[in-house]
């Protein structure tokens, strides 16, 4: 039989374990129909608001609710508290457990799940102490594991998975739904809790969507038409662009502030790299796209993304490509070179018009009879630096769907090529709405920020998942171009000239001449950009884009790709 995973109860323990966006209603569904439903909270909760959330949801007595806190940044002893007096009985936390975490949680009684992929991380989950484990995948590994843990062990129910007794007899306690289809495939052992959650919320189990279609850059062909933008310094690096390949999207690496992020062989003076050679660190450069590679599993693609504003950036892209970089992403000035430094890799330019595409492929098909492999279409709501005027970032006839059109129009006289676009796109809507309007893929940065594989540091997360939408707006940039950033106190500092002092150790900017760009808007790009990465929140500089606000939550990578696409399991990656 199996372990007794909840009190109480002596039924199969059936956990929810897919989140569709305002998936409260299944949460609540679960919770009253014989499984265990699984609320998410934004990274600050407000108490009240989680208070109104879980009555609304108008439980059943003895429902089942958890609350998954893998992404909680603050308030959280208050939210457990609210959880637990509006009926909470369990939560649900990852391997490893921050110590604000275990203090939060002393005396509220409630049962903890571990939520573990694979062996390793399930035994790390181990030395928590949760009262069970939920396992994202079973292997040939969960028979020792299961023989040396006496603990309650659910696990998740996929396409490979679909007879769960033969599971059970090797000592499975339960199972988590990764995906509606897990559950409408299952078969007769769980068809009490289909016909419960059908009665109480019908969209439970309907039907996915269309799935999204592949996406082909050069060679490369890819299972979501998705691109994680890339976003520095130490936004996007190994850890965000590998998981993100992993999930067969296209991870993509920043190049520009390497020596950040592996400081060793790297000439610093007052605590800044010396000079481009030192900033984009070669070396960094190729260790970062190795160990994204290594995450990928194999799966998607991982490129590079170089600005052509960068000193060095011959060098910088050549690094790239000879470290493994499957394709190279390139803005912020038109990369009419490209071509010679990629070699093999897929070459894909940032722009912001039809006429800067005629440009780029009427001197590529010239010079080297090459043309891109896809083309980024970047509009006036994506964050960092625009290639738009204040004025044009607001004129409805710049907007994305405005200008997409003549985008198209202009590639189509060229080949056949993606345009994908960029700058405002936010959920599984937005990508169908402009897949229907002819884009071949979508690029988003600012959404993997809010997962908990983004590179950026906590305190870097923790700007932006509490800004408000009046905190976000353009500035003033070094480069002479409009830029889109959280106001944090370095623009004060800016408006007062008490900003930290313009040194130009890096030299980092071509426009920037040395520094005179740095002084016209009053600080360094270089410095504060890396400011923000180390820490320092009083003098950082925090890019993101015109939907920033937008961002409460903090979910795993493959969560977020799930729910973008709508195929949980990603079942289209194979």
């Amino acid at each position: 039989m199996p372990a007794n995973v909840f009190p109480g109860t002596s039924k199969l323990a059936l956990i929810q374990g897919w989140f569709p966006e305002g998936g409260d209603g299944l949460a609540g569904a679960f919770a009253s129909s014989g499984g265990a439903g699984v609320l998410r909270l934004p990274a600050f909760p407000d108490p009240e608001e989680l208070r109104a959330r879980i009555r609304a949801l108008k439980l059943s007595p003895g429902a089942l609710l958890g609350i998954d806190v893998r992404g909680l940044r603050g308030q959280i002893r208050a939210a457990l508290e609210t959880a637990r007096e509006e009926g909470a009985t369990f939560l649900v936390h990852g391997p490893s457990v921050p110590e604000s975490l275990r203090k939060a949680w002393e005396g509220l009684d409630l049962r903890r799940f571990a939520l573990a992929s694979g062996e390793v991380e399930a035994r790390q989950a181990i030395d928590a102490q949760p009262d069970a484990l939920v396992l994202e995948g079973l292997g040939a590994w969960f028979d020792s594991l299961r023989a040396s843990c006496r603990l309650p062990m659910l696990g998740s129910l996929d396409a490979a998975l679909e007879d769960g007794r033969e599971w059970m007899k090797r000592g499975l306690d339960g199972f988590s739904f990764r995906s509606p289809k897990a559950l409408r495939d299952a078969g007769d052992l769980f068809s009490e809790l289909r016909q419960k959650l059908e009665a109480r919320f019908p969209r439970a189990l309907a039907p996915e969507a269309e799935p999204l279609p592949r996406m082909r850059i050069g060679k490369l062909d890819l299972p979501y038409p998705i691109i994680q933008g890339g976003m520095g310094v130490g936004v996007s690096w190994s850890h965000l662009a590998g998981a993100v390949a992993e999930t067969g999207c296209v991870g993509i690496v920043s190049a520009i502030g390497t020596a950040y992020g592996h400081p060793e062989g790297v000439t610093f003076a007052q605590g800044r790299p010396v000079g481009p050679g030192n900033l984009n660190h070669g070396p960094a450069l190729a260790r970062l796209i190795r160990d994204a590679r290594d995450l990928s599993k194999g799966y998607g693609a991982v490129g590079i993304n170089a600005l052509c504003a960068i000193e060095d950036y011959d060098r910088v892209v050549r690094e790239g490509v000879e470290a493994g970089a499957q394709l190279v992403i390139s803005g912020a000035g038109l990369p009419l070179k490209l071509p010679e430094l990629a070699g093999d890799a897929a070459i894909v330019p940032i722009v912001s018009s039809a006429r800067a595409l005629k440009l780029l492929c009427k001197t590529w098909a010239r010079k080297y009879h090459r043309l891109p492999d896809a083309v980024v279409l970047e509009g006036p709501l994506s964050g960092g630096h625009q290639g738009y005027s204040v004025e044009q970032c607001g004129d409805p006839a710049f907007a994305l769907e405005a200008i997409l059109p003549e985008v198209i129009a202009e590639r189509d006289l060229w080949g056949t090529f993606p345009v994908i676009v960029a700058g405002g796109i936010w959920d599984g809507a937005d990508i169908r709405r402009f897949l229907a309007l002819g884009a071949g893929g979508v690029q988003m940065g600012t959404r993997f920020i809010g997962t908990h594989e983004c590179d950026a540091a906590d305190h870097f997360k923790d700007v932006i998942l509490q800004a408000r939408p009046e905190d976000i707006s353009l500035i003033k940039s070094p480069v002479g171009m409009p830029a889109r950033a959280v106001h944090t106190p370095l623009l004060d500092h800016v408006a007062d000239g008490s900003a930290p002092a313009i040194k130009c150790i890096s030299n980092c900017l071509l426009p920037c001449s040395r520094g005179e760009g740095a002084r016209g808007a009053g600080y360094c790009i270089a410095d504060r950009l890396a400011d923000a990465h180390l820490g320092d929140v009083e003098n950082g500089l925090y890019f993101t884009g015109s939907n920033g606000w937008r961002l409460k939550n903090l979910v795993s990578v493959r969560e977020l790709v799930e729910e973008l696409t709508g195929d949980y399991g990603l079942t289209a990656r194979g």
